[in-house]
């Protein structure tokens, strides 16, 4: 049972205060409620996505032009690489891809499309190279399968025109099949002719006529001696004058004898006549046969030029058939010769791409260390700052703060140096053993990077005494300090992008407190990024102080009136802002007292061992109480009251005399 009671007990000490109840109950479902609405987020948030292409080619332009057509996508081109890579430094873009000069497909051409990247994004990085890979994959596997149609094509026309050119092939050896019938019988026929040459002896034509001529000589040569003889003799005739006998017989025996020569000269050409006559009866005849023969020959001849005509024409045929098969498989090659690639390796991946990094350090705990260094800056100036504070606000002496004349910014900046001081002194271990022992380069920019660490360290420290002094209690402020601490953490890139959130939620989130300082870390320490482009950031941390500054300041005051009056800060400083509040006291539960009789009517109500909380052997808080208000003689009654009987019976003493 006294488990139970005790257990009791402590829920009603939480109970107490509504401030610390609420940030007890609350702050955790509070957390889950920011985070649930944050990252609720059903469509992917848009990607800023930054090129360079020195020069556009049509395949270039069909790459941008689908990464355009993704509505999750904002291209942005850039008029040099560095520039692309100096945008994702600065956090304006999440990639920059940088495609290749002359970038087409061709054999034994390497197209390389790089992707820079931040790789201190660790839990971002490789879901962007994912998601723009794919994109450039799916455009990659289009193109490979565009030339793997067009060579599917020209194997498919290459098939048709080989099937067209063998059915032409076939028509062809019928042609040539017919043709070589044909010439074989032309062959044959051509054989057959008889074109045997008759024997006729030259040599008896040349002897006939020779003698014919010899003869004819002879006969011509008498027949001139005769009449020469006749000549002579008649001129001897009329020389003489008479006729002589003897002369008349020896010319008429001469004539004779020519006579007698002439015929026998006539008989023999008769004959020779007749012997010439039956050679040329024998050639006729022969000739006769010969012409037989050629009348043969020439039908022969022209039934075989009517054949060798059918070959021409089949001939031609085989020749147009041929020219057509000559031009199909020209047709054929430039098809083939018209494919951009036939290598098989340019068509299998025809684009490469390569990731880059644009911080040249590999070390994964440089990526990360800029957001832890902010998170511990963060956790522990919160944490620190507020417990300083409540400690303070919780101690007896707190009360003892109003009674002194010393002004409230002064407790505020003790406050501050001292939450300072010990943050300082732990960051300067903490960097000493990233340096030395994890071999990190923190400090590559120094003078950046110590007014980066400075100004988140004022910032969230301004922040742990807002939390302090608005609450007054040791677990609110805790939980408080975790809740906010929580929410910054988990509204950062270190756990998950802010590119994963809803993009109200993303916009609200990038003016986070941690998400500016750990941001502006890591430009400072990872990219050594100059001061003209980091003056925004520095203006918004600059700002953010301001304004806890002044936070502090009037939470602050706010919290003093709180201290002594047991309603909330706002309706004290509207209610009660005319009064004296400085002169009242206030019960540990909260309780305004702000004279004797509601000291009465609250020693009525307490119990003996809440008033030894008060009054005790050490001190009597309800006398100083008095004695601050310059109230000597009810302070020297209750000076000597011992218990919570006496007190009660000293007060109302003092009301009779009074009254």
């Amino acid at each position: 049972m006294k488990v139970f009671k005790i257990t009791t007990k402590n829920l009603k000490l939480l109970l107490r205060s509504k401030t610390s109840m609420f940030v007890i109950i609350f702050g955790p479902l509070l957390i889950m409620l920011l985070v649930g609405v944050a990252f609720n987020n059903p469509s992917a948030s848009k990607m800023n996505i930054g090129y360079y292409a020195k020069q556009k080619t049509n395949l270039t332009t069909s790459f941008i032009q689908a990464l355009q057509d993704n509505p999750n996508f904002a291209v942005v081109e850039y008029a040099n690489e560095p520039l692309c890579i100096e945008m994702i430094e600065q956090g304006k873009s999440h990639i920059c891809i940088v495609f290749p000069e002359d970038f087409r497909v061709a054999n034994d051409k390497e197209n390389e499309v790089i992707f820079y990247v931040d790789q201190s994004r660790a839990n971002f990085v490789y879901a962007v190279i994912d998601t723009v890979s794919t994109k450039i994959d799916f455009t990659s596997s289009q193109i490979s399968f565009q030339m793997t149609n067009e060579l599917l094509s020209a194997l498919a026309m290459a098939q048709k025109t080989n099937n067209e050119n063998i059915g032409k092939i076939i028509s062809l050896k019928a042609y040539l099949g017919s043709l070589s019938t044909n010439l074989e019988s032309v062959k044959t026929k051509l054989g057959s002719i008889d074109l045997t040459q008759s024997k006729i002896n030259s040599v008896q034509f040349v002897d006939s006529l020779t003698l014919i001529q010899t003869d004819v000589t002879n006969l011509r040569k008498k027949g001139l001696d005769v009449i020469d003889l006749s000549y002579d003799f008649l001129s001897d005739i009329d020389d003489d004058g008479y006729s002589n006998g003897n002369l008349t017989g020896a010319y008429s025996a001469s004539l004779l004898e020519s006579n007698q020569g002439i015929n026998s000269t006539y008989n023999l050409t008769s004959k020779h006549i007749t012997a010439l006559n039956g050679l040329l009866s024998t050639l006729g005849t022969d000739m006769d046969s010969l012409n037989k023969r050629l009348a043969v020959a020439r039908n022969a001849t022209i039934d075989s030029k009517t054949k060798i005509t059918d070959a021409q024409t089949a001939l031609d045929k085989v020749k147009a058939d041929l020219d057509a098969i000559k031009t199909a498989s020209e047709n054929l090659n430039a098809h083939i010769n018209s494919l951009k690639v036939t290598s098989a390796e340019s068509i299998v991946n025809p684009i490469k791409t390569t990731v880059k990094p644009i911080n040249a350090r590999t070390n994964n705990l440089n990526f990360v260390f800029p957001y832890l260094v902010i998170l511990i800056i963060a956790f522990i100036s919160i944490m620190l700052s507020s417990t300083i504070i409540i400690i303070e606000k919780t101690s007896k002496a707190y009360f003892r703060n109003f009674t002194t004349p010393t002004k409230d910014f002064t407790f505020i900046a003790s406050v501050f140096l001292t939450s300072f001081v010990v943050v300082i002194i732990q960051l300067i271990f903490v960097l000493i053993l990233a340096y030395y022992f994890l071999n990190t380069s923190i400090l590559t920019n120094v003078l950046l990077t110590l007014l980066t660490l400075l100004a988140s360290l004022v910032l969230f420290t301004l922040i742990g005494m807002i939390i302090g002094y608005l609450f007054n209690s040791q677990e609110a402020v805790t939980m408080a300090s975790i809740s906010i601490g929580s929410v910054f953490l988990f509204l950062s890139n270190l756990i998950l992008p802010l590119e994963t959130m809803s993009s109200t939620i993303q916009n609200i989130a990038r003016y986070n407190p941690y998400v500016v300082a750990s941001e502006l870390l890591k430009k400072v320490t990872l990219f050594s990024t100059e001061w003209n482009q980091l003056t925004r950031d520095f203006m918004l941390l600059g700002i953010y102080v301001a304004v806890a500054l002044v936070l502090a300041l009037i939470i602050q005051k706010m919290s003093k009136i709180q201290y002594i009056s047991r309603k909330p800060i706002a309706k004290q400083i509207v209610k009660k802002k005319e009064e004296i509040i400085d002169k009242f006291f206030k019960l540990k539960s909260g309780i305004l007292l702000r004279n004797e009789k509601e000291l009465l009517d609250e020693l009525n109500k307490i119990s003996d061992e809440t008033f030894s909380e008060y009054v005790n052997k050490n001190k009597n808080d309800f006398e100083s109480w008095m004695l601050l208000n310059r109230n000597k003689h009810l302070a020297k009654m209750l000076g000597k009251c011992k218990t919570k009987q006496e007190m009660i019976k000293a007060l109302e003493e003092y009301r009779k005399e009074i009254k």
